[in-house]
This record gives C-alpha cells, sequence and structure tokens, in this order.
C-alpha cells in the first residue's frame, strides 16, 4: 500500500463554544483518493448495511475491527492515569508531538494482533481555519510509511457527490457517551439522519452554520457524537462503499434536543484535500 494521508479536525482548546475533544482521525489513500477497494467493512458479511436501520439511543459498540478505516491519535506529552491513556494537547502543530494507532478497538489493549502504529511527517492545517467560527476546521497528517492493507486497516472512500437531506449515517468513535461522562475504551458507533442546512441554521443561528459545516441527528436528541468525538468519522453507504461525508467537528452540549451535532462538509473541502496530496 502507498503512503497514506489522515484528516483531523483541528478543533484547537481556543476553539469556540464547546468545542470537542480531537481524539480520533479518519484516513485516506495518499496520492490516490479513491480506488476500487475503499470503503470496505469486510469483518460485515453484509458491509454493515444493516447497521443503518439500528436505532439505539445512545449508540452502541461496534462489532471489533468493522471500521478499517479510523485511527485513534494521541500525544505522550501527558499520560492520563488510566491505561495509558495520553491527554491532547490541541495548539501544538507539529506533526512529530503525534502518533496514532490503527487496526484496534480496545484502546487500552495493548496486545491487538492487527495494530499498527503511525508516526507523522507533515501536518497540514487549512489555512483559513478559524478557531471561533470552527470554518474549515480540518487539517491532515502526512504518515512516514507505508500502511498494510488488511480486513482491519484500510481506506475509506471520499465522495463524490452530495448528501442527501435524511439519508442515514453512522458516527464512530472513542468519545464520551455522555456529556461529561467518561470514555469508553472500546469503539461505539450511532446511526442518525443528516439535516438540512436550513434547519441547522434555525438551530444554532445563519452566521454560524456556513457552507463548510453540515448537521445530523434527530430532533428529540438522544443520539450524537460527544467530547473526544472531534475528527472521527460521519459515514454514508453509497453505490456499495462507506463513504466519508463529514468530519465531527462542534455542538452544544451531547445528544441534546434541537440541537444537531455539527460537521464539516468533507466534499466542500475535497478541492483543498486534493491540493495538499498533489503537492
Amino acid at each position: 500500500m502507498e503512503l497514506y494521508l489522515v484528516l483531523v479536525l483541528l478543533a484547537f482548546s481556543e476553539a469556540g463554544p464547546a468545542a470537542r475533544q480531537l481524539d480520533s482521525l479518519t484516513k485516506s489513500r495518499y496520492e490516490k483518493i479513491d480506488y476500487p477497494g475503499c470503503g470496505q467493512r469486510r469483518v460485515l458479511s453484509d458491509n454493515g448495511v444493516n447497521e443503518l436501520n439500528t436505532r439505539i439511543v445512545g449508540g452502541f459498540e461496534s462489532v471489533p475491527y468493522s471500521w478499517p478505516g479510523i485511527v485513534s491519535i494521541y500525544t505522550s506529552y501527558k499520560i492520563d492515569n488510566c491505561c495509558f491513556h495520553f491527554s491532547l494537547y490541541y495548539s501544538n502543530r507539529r506533526a512529530s508531538a503525534y502518533v496514532a494507532y490503527c487496526g484496534i478497538h480496545d484502546r487500552t489493549t495493548v496486545a491487538q494482533p492487527n495494530r499498527v502504529i503511525i508516526y507523522f511527517s507533515e501536518l497540514y492545517v487549512h489555512s483559513l481555519y478559524n478557531s471561533n467560527t470552527l470554518d474549515y476546521d480540518i487539517s491532515i497528517f502526512k504518515v512516514m510509511t507505508a500502511l498494510p492493507t488488511n480486513n482491519y486497516i484500510d481506506a475509506v472512500c471520499l465522495p463524490n457527490e452530495n448528501w442527501n437531506v435524511g439519508e442515514k449515517a453512522i458516527v464512530a468513535g472513542w468519545g464520551t457517551l455522555s456529556s461529561g461522562g467518561v470514555s469508553p475504551t472500546k469503539l461505539n458507533q450511532v446511526t442518525k439522519p443528516i439535516k438540512s442546512r436550513e434547519t441547522c441554521r434555525l438551530r444554532y443561528g445563519t452566521s454560524a452554520i456556513t457552507l463548510r459545516m453540515l448537521c445530523a441527528g434527530l430532533p428529540e436528541g438522544g443520539i450524537d457524537s460527544c467530547q473526544g468525538d472531534s475528527g472521527g468519522p460521519l459515514y454514508s453507504y453509497r453505490f456499495g462503499r462507506w463513504t466519508l461525508t463529514g468530519i465531527v467537528s462542534w455542538g452544544y452540549g451531547c445528544a441534546q434536543q434541537l440541537r444537531p451535532g455539527v460537521y464539516t462538509d468533507v466534499i466542500e473541502l475535497k478541492d483543498w484535500i486534493n491540493g495538499i496530496i498533489n503537492l
């Protein structure tokens, strides 16, 4: 496999209201963004399609290793008091300050046969990123060495068409299960519908929701990404492949009524992604 780039949400500590903790990342192919094998969940016989019809309030634990395009990122400056869980320092923009793991399900289990440690050589931050509004909330890590391709480590597809209002999507991550709660050690996921940008602006204000943002969630709340999920994927299932439609960005609290989660709209920034890859 050729080199990968890792897409990651900035969500620095000086960011706006309720900016969520950066913890999980999503990766895409370096030099060749989309290829025939991307976006497959080979651990599941149905490629995970039935999960789109599963509605469990608050989400549920993912089938182990069933999201091969997700990684978890850490920095070693501070060790949390639980099981080698490293705390992040968001203001540090040096690629060498971070390390990531792919091919994992339980972050506290060292002995996972498909676990691979990723080291980064470059960190590209969008030049228009605004820490107050969280507009252009995206950056890209370049890894130092090539990664293996298998059922547990693989690339996600980037979108080639716009999302649809009401389209069901899945968020995956190791974030807290409730606002201010404890982070799970195992990967969790939740299914939620994508809302129109007009609906999102009614909830947060016209100026708060830019063209680089999309919203997803239920009117009654109850399901959402939360602290520790920022930078994680919002997946859509299209043409037999899982596609990175959005990246967890921000919100007011977690799973609150009439407060959908806000995501970076990947297709709106695909030209920028292509530009970085072609440097």
